[in-house]
C-alpha cells in the first residue's frame, strides 16, 4: 500500500520549460504583448523580439524603434503596417538582438504611443483611457535572457587548454593503379564542370531585360481592376491591394521605402526634403487619406469612388514616370530615353 501511493509521485512528468519569454499589457481597448525568444542563448546567438499591437480600429499606434534597445545591438526585422484583426487592427514589428557578453541579458521596456485618429498624439488625450507622464503610452516590463558562454567551468582564457586527440598513423603512399583512377576521376569532373559552364553560359547568355517600376505598377493596377471586389464586400482589400501597389511603384522608382511608413510618417519624409515626388503633395495625401479611411476607420465606398481611386493611381504613375523621364532627357541632353529605377528626381522638379 505504500508503494502503491508513492506511485503516482514517481510517474509524474517534469514541467517544460517555456520557449518564449512574454509580457502582455493592457488598457481598454489596446492589448500589447512583448515576447523574446529563445529565453536562453550563448554567446554570439540571435534573439528575436517581437511586438505585437492589436486596438480598435479608431486608434493610431507608434511602434518602438531600435533606439529604445538603448546600447543593446538591435535591428529590424521585419515590419508591416496594420492588419484587420479579431477586435480591429495589428500592428506588428520584429527585432533581432545579438549578445557578446554572457550573463543575463535584459530586454528593456518598450514603449508604444497611441492616439485617436484624427486627433494629436502629443497633445490630445484619450477620452476613458488612463493618461501617463510621457502621454498617451502602453509600456512592458522587461524581460530577462540568460545568455551562456561557450566557455566551461575548466576553460581559463589565459591559460588555453592544449589540442588533444587521437593521432592516426600516417596514410601509405598510393599506388600507380590508385594515381591512374585519381586522375582519371579528376579529368572527367573537369570535363562534366566544363561543359556544365557551356549550357549555363549558352541559356544566361540573353538575360530578359528588367521591367521598368511604371510598368509593373500600371500591370498590377490592371489586374486589380479587373476583379470586381464589391460582389463579396472585400472592397477594404480593394484598397488595401492599391495603396500596396502605390507605395511599392515609390520604394522601387524613387528609393523611398514608402511600404514600411504610415500615410503621415510618408508626408513627414517629404516635408523634411529628403525626397521631392513629381506630383501634387495634397493630391496625393487625399487619395491616401481616402483609403485610409476605408482601410481603418471602416467607411464603406462606392463603386464609383473605387474607380476614381483607381483612376488616381495611374494618373500619378504616368505623370511620375513622364517627369523623371524628362528630366533625365533634359540633364543627359541626348535624344528620348526613360528613367530606369531608382532614379532620382532633381530637387525643385515641377509637379505634374
Amino acid at each position: 500500500m505504500f508503494f502503491a501511493s508513492l506511485a503516482p509521485g514517481c510517474n509524474r512528468a517534469t514541467p517544460r520549460q517555456p520557449d518564449v519569454v512574454r509580457d502582455v499589457a493592457q488598457r481598454g481597448p489596446l492589448t500589447l504583448t512583448v515576447e523574446a525568444e529563445p529565453p536562453h542563448v550563448q554567446v554570439g546567438d540571435a534573439i528575436t523580439v517581437r511586438v505585437r499591437v492589436e486596438t480598435s480600429g479608431e486608434y493610431e499606434v507608434e511602434l518602438p524603434t531600435i533606439e529604445a534597445f538603448g546600447e543593446l545591438e538591435a535591428r529590424v526585422t521585419e515590419s508591416s503596417e496594420a492588419r484587420p484583426g479579431p477586435q480591429g487592427l495589428i500592428w506588428r514589428r520584429t527585432f533581432q538582438l545579438e549578445p557578446v557578453t554572457s550573463g543575463t541579458l535584459e530586454v528593456p521596456s518598450l514603449a508604444v504611443r497611441y492616439w485617436r485618429r484624427g486627433s494629436t498624439a502629443a497633445t490630445q488625450p484619450t477620452p476613458g483611457l488612463v493618461t501617463q507622464p510621457a502621454g498617451n503610452e502602453l509600456l512592458s516590463r522587461p524581460l530577462k535572457i540568460e545568455v551562456r558562454s561557450v566557455l566551461t567551468d575548466k576553460d581559463d582564457p589565459r591559460h588555453p587548454r592544449d589540442i588533444t586527440g587521437t593521432l592516426l598513423p600516417p596514410m601509405p603512399p598510393l599506388k600507380p593503379w590508385q594515381w591512374a583512377a585519381l586522375v582519371g576521376a579528376v579529368l572527367a569532373a573537369a570535363a562534366g564542370i566544363f561543359g556544365l559552364w557551356k549550357v549555363v553560359r549558352h541559356r544566361l547568355r540573353r538575360p530578359s531585360p528588367p521591367i521598368l517600376p511604371e510598368i509593373w505598377a500600371l500591370r498590377a493596377l490592371e489586374e486589380l481592376g479587373a476583379q470586381d471586389w464589391f460582389v463579396d464586400g472585400r472592397f477594404r482589400d480593394f484598397y488595401y491591394r492599391l495603396t500596396e501597389i502605390v507605395r511599392c511603384y515609390i520604394e522601387r522608382k524613387f528609393g523611398l521605402a514608402a511600404p514600411e511608413m504610415t500615410t503621415e510618417e510618408f508626408f513627414a519624409h517629404l516635408q523634411r526634403g529628403r525626397l521631392t515626388l513629381p506630383y501634387d503633395a495634397e493630391r496625393l495625401r487625399t487619395f491616401l487619406t481616402a483609403c485610409d479611411l476605408v482601410k481603418y476607420a471602416a467607411l464603406r465606398p462606392r463603386r464609383e469612388d473605387a474607380d476614381a481611386a483607381l483612376r488616381t493611381a495611374r494618373a500619378f504613375i504616368h505623370a511620375t514616370a513622364a517627369s523623371v523621364a524628362q528630366a533625365v532627357h533634359a540633364a543627359s541632353g541626348n535624344g528620348p530615353g526613360t528613367a530606369g529605377p531608382g532614379a532620382a528626381v532633381p530637387s525643385g522638379g515641377q509637379a505634374a
